[in-house]
């Protein structure tokens, strides 16, 4: 599976990634995380549950309550047609990002109905609480075969396959026969299941985020081709990373090779500001390379690996920190995310590297074997981590051991075929859409994903990550969403291939003085190191704005010191800072406004050196420009300043 856990979701979550968010006044990782509050009694929209055996054959007994909401068009005459949406994980609530797809759909909901189902073992659809698997620092195949066990003869039913004819059945109940659906992330594996099982059922199909049930290797070695290609294409796109002498990937490499012999060891902020102890090393640098949602890494790796080469780690262990917020700690509450149901999903429904039905001793000789000779045939298939080091990485993640004890009392169907042999796709118009910097789902999984669909076309989003449409700030994949949806054709899709290059952060300042001075313009007469501070203090700045993708507590702290919070208002984010320090002899005060809308961000600023300069500086950039620049003016030390600086 590609929706590798909760630490994903708590990083898009863990989307896109650079576009890990909703539409612009929600976050697709936060509302999973806190599931939908009061969305029962909300206007036009009507919940229900419809008890559904166990197991369809009847040899096992029970039975589960599927829980569904159902928003009802607002405007006059019948609804055109209903919506459905699914949520990834495995293991997330469906329910829990009802507002996300409410929102990705609102211009259809004049006409359209939107039905969103919680699947079996998810949300409110009886969430599976396994302990210590639910609660653990880290999951391990120990505690996911424990889980197993704790379900009995009932823990290989909840595979998709099963889900896919409960979902089913809710639409039956509701008088739903054709449907428009839309998944993201493990939502597509879910339609792909669907959309063999019941292909007349689905007038179109929208795959945000896609990888392939069938075809898909155990080792996912797509995912090593991605994150070898993408950090080079991302500086080449960067006009000071593509300067540097040498590729990313080989910087990033020359770090690795040093943490083998040299781990660091420090103290960082995660994601939402907390002081955590950080070991860097190959794995903990391999989850941040291979679980990573995007920008925030791509933003800063290769600056924070330069920065480390030099002595100042306090960027790379931040980086770390971040990207292990979500894996290393409890998954919270399971009708949010169940790892329980993630586990038993993926056991059954996901290709491994050793036969699930064998007992647990051969499975772990096998694996063992397996890789032994992967080692031997492929070893560079996750360069620049070895197989051991990629192996290493937490199990939700790396994967390969993560069924290595999972009992499989009563496989309801073959592991790893929720599709049955000799099933044909829908013939119904079917939109696959990749990031292009995904490393979780690649495009060319995408690329599997659209040859086997009779009638697919797959839209590759520039400079993206993963899951486009709920998380587009740059407002392009949505609105080709809502036509196809509406129209079954694309339309204009030109603004895919325009999304702005990640901006690189160039490098990290120690200090002012190390920091690339803005360029001054007419009426500048502040000098060199006035224009450092102006552009130090914008770098600050856009530090807090990048945290914006994965810090869901709306506080947060300086790289060095000081302090940041945010607040939104739907599609504006305001940023106020305090003290906040990215050089460490520069403080920052003030706010910034970004406009998600427009793309215009606006930073007013005061500054104070620790060598005594002060100032006030404004800032001006737009967020979906490519190369525009940033506008400066103020005043520092009584000197007036006027410059431009690369937006950062």
């Amino acid at each position: 599976m590609k929706w590798f856990g909760f630490s994903l979701l708590s990083v898009l979550l863990v989307a896109g990634l650079a576009q890990a968010r909703a539409d612009p006044a929600r976050t697709l990782a936060r509302q999973a995380m806190t599931a939908e509050q009061g969305l029962c009694g909300r206007a036009r929209i009507t919940c229900g549950q419809l008890m559904r055996p166990i197991d369809p054959s009847g040899a096992i007994q029970g039975s589960l309550s599927i829980a569904y909401a159902r928003y009802t068009h607002w405007g006059p005459g019948s609804a055109k047609g209903t919506i459905v949406a699914q949520e990834g994980g495995p293991g997330l609530s469906s329910l829990g990002s009802f507002s996300s797809y409410s929102a990705l759909y609102a211009p259809l909901l004049r006409d359209h109905d939107l039905v969103v189902v919680d699947a079996r073992g998810t949300g409110h659809s009886g969430a599976i609480d396994c302990l210590p698997l639910q609660n653990a620092r880290l999951p391990t195949s120990e505690n996911v075969g424990a889980c197993g066990h704790t379900l009995g003869e009932v823990a290989d039913y909840y595979a998709t396959g099963l889900a896919v004819e409960d979902v089913i059945a809710v639409l039956d109940k509701l008088g739903v026969r054709k449907f428009d659906y839309y998944g993201d992330s493990y939502g597509t594996f879910f339609g792909q299941t669907l959309a063999a099982r019941y292909p007349q059922r689905l007038r179109s199909m929208v795959l945000d985020g896609a990888y392939p049930v069938i075809g898909e290797s155990p080792w996912y070695p797509h995912a090593g081709e991605a994150v070898r290609a993408s950090f080079n294409l991302a500086c080449q796109r960067a006009p000071y990373c593509a300067a540097l002498p040498g590729t990313s990937l080989g910087r990033i490499a020359e770090l690795l090779q040093e943490l083998r012999h040299s781990p660091i060891n420090g103290d960082a902020p995660d994601a939402n500001g907390q002081s955590r102890r950080v070991t860097v090393d190959p794995v903990t640098l391999g989850l941040t390379l291979y679980g990573s949602f995007g920008l925030p890494t791509y933003r800063d790796l290769d600056a924070a690996a330069r920065s480390a080469k030099g002595g100042d780690t306090a960027p790379l262990l931040r980086l770390i920190a971040e990207n292990e917020t979500g894996e290393y700690g409890p998954a919270g509450s399971p009708s949010a995310y169940s790892r329980g149901l993630f586990a038993a999903s993926v056991c059954m429904d996901s290709p491994a590297i050793f036969d699930q039905t064998a007992p647990p001793a051969l499975r772990q000789s096998q694996r063992n074997d397996a890789i032994a000779q992967k080692r031997a045939d492929d070893p560079g298939i996750y360069g620049p981590l070895t197989i051991d080091e990629f192996a290493a990485i937490p199990i939700d993640y790396s994967y390969l051991d993560l069924c290595l004890e999972w009992p499989f009392p009563h496989p309801p169907y073959r592991p790893g075929h929720p599709i049955p042999t000799g099933a044909s796709f829908t013939t119904a118009p079917t939109l696959v859409i990749n990031g292009e910097l995904d490393m979780l789902t690649p495009a060319a999984d995408g690329a599997v994903v659209a040859g086997q669909f009779p009638n697919a076309r797959q839209l590759i989003i520039a400079n993206s990550f993963h899951v486009d449409a709920l998380g587009d700030v740059d407002n392009c994949t949505k609105n080709i969403v809502r036509r196809f949806t509406a129209s079954l054709h694309m339309g204009d899709v030109t603004c895919a291939v325009e999304i702005k290059p990640v901006r690189l952060t160039p490098l990290f300042a120690l200090l002012t003085a190390d920091a690339i001075p803005a360029t001054p313009t007419v009426g500048n007469v502040a000098n060199a190191h006035e224009l450092s501070l102006a552009s130090a203090a914008m770098q600050t700045a856009s530090d807090a704005i990048a945290r914006w993708y994965i810090n869901y507590s709306g506080i947060d702290v300086g790289l060095r010191g000081g302090k940041w919070r945010y607040v939104q208002t739907g599609g504006i984010v305001n940023f106020m800072l305090d003290g906040a320090r990215w050089s460490r002899d520069l403080a920052v005060t003030g706010s910034i406004r970004w406009n998600q809308v427009d793309g215009d961000i606006t930073a007013n600023l005061t500054i104070a050196a620790d060598e005594g300069s002060q100032g006030r500086i404004r800032g001006r950039w737009n967020d979906h420009q490519s190369y525009s620049p940033a506008r400066l003016s103020g005043v520092i030390d009584n000197h007036a300043l006027h410059g431009i600086m690369p937006a950062p």
